[in-house]
């Protein structure tokens, strides 16, 4: 059976929830919303609109990416991003710099506004777990909600949640799990880079510029010591008062709580190893990303994308081989 019928024989009724699926209206104040995906330490929550009776997509954390540097790159603006304050007053300062950035009012900034940036494609309680990779893979989706008969979101099934159940069923993977790093060419290079002395705010930048959720962080020889990505901007909802001209290796050493002045073994893999074990470091780490290391620098990064996308397509084309 290949990976593609194995998927397909899954129902997404199956797969249990990893959490309470939080739901926002498009009526709701943007400034409660950000708070309650704090509360809930999420990076993101479909939004629904009564109006016309449908979700209309998602907000997200990493839209405070941009508004950060927008923040500070308006002399207007960027004295208040230097005071510290609470939840509530940082997320008012954001959408304050995204009412500027997008050339709006205050009150034209609403959930309506930020969630369409990030589309909203759904799957029925009917559904297959290869329904839902079609949509990661060619869609470029991140996660899929599952909508029962009643219109509500009962389940939300990201890449992570894909590469978990591949994980599970490694044994099925067949000839493309033994597949090693450099003869599928999965990943992308060159990979960016931070020192570990950069600040938060110059790591944020690069990120928005180029338009990537994630970097590596290496030390003054280039060798990888860590990665920070978008995710970790939920520290900024939970701790405003840490500062974002503290440098990056700091920063993601308080909000994932460990020491991380060491290179940990889940965050990188080399060339010669195979594609299950790949998805056995992303599955273990719950990570989105890993780094191709050659003699400890980082010379390519696998995504939950490029897994996903090469496994996926691989074996609708050929089967398990």
């Amino acid at each position: 059976m290949s990976v593609v019928e194995l998927l397909k024989s899954v129902p997404v009724s199956s797969i249990v929830p990893a959490g309470p699926i939080v739901c926002l209206k498009s009526t709701d104040n943007p400034r409660d919303a950000f708070k309650q995906l704090a509360d809930a330490n999420i990076r993101s929550a479909p939004v629904y609109d009564e109006r016309t009776s449908r979700y209309i997509g998602f907000l997200d954390v990493r839209d405070l990416m941009a508004f950060i540097v927008y923040e500070n790159g308006e002399p207007e603006l960027r004295k208040a991003a230097a005071e510290k304050g609470t939840t509530t007053e940082f997320i008012e300062r954001m959408l304050t710099a995204s009412a500027k950035m997008y050339d709006l009012p205050m009150e034209g900034v609403t959930l309506s506004t930020l969630a369409r940036r990030h589309g909203f494609r759904c799957v029925g309680t009917d559904a297959t777990l290869d329904d839902v990779a079609k949509l990661l893979v060619h869609k470029g989706c991140h996660r899929v909600p599952v909508i029962n008969m009643d219109g509500e979101v009962v389940n939300i099934i990201s890449q992570s949640t894909i590469v978990k159940f591949l994980e599970e069923h490694n044994g099925r993977l067949g000839g493309l799990g033994a597949h090693t790093v450099a003869q599928s060419a999965c990943g992308t290079s060159p990979v960016l880079t931070v020192k570990q002395s950069a600040t938060v705010l110059d790591t944020l930048n690069l990120m928005a510029v180029n338009d990537i959720m994630g970097v590596a962080i290496v030390d003054d020889a280039g060798k990888l010591l860590a990665n920070t990505s978008a995710s970790d901007l939920k520290l900024f909802l939970q701790e405003p008062s840490t500062s974002i001209h503290s440098s990056i290796l700091s920063f993601i050493s308080k909000v994932r709580q460990h020491d991380l002045k060491a290179v940990h073994p889940a965050m990188s893999v080399t060339a010669k190893d195979t594609l299950s074990h790949v998805i056995g470091r992303l599955a273990a780490a719950r990570v989105h990303r890993l780094f191709v290391v050659d003699h400890g620098r980082p010379v390519s990064v696998i995504s939950l994308t490029d897994i996903l996308r090469y496994i996926y397509l691989v074996s609708l084309v050929k089967g398990d081989e």
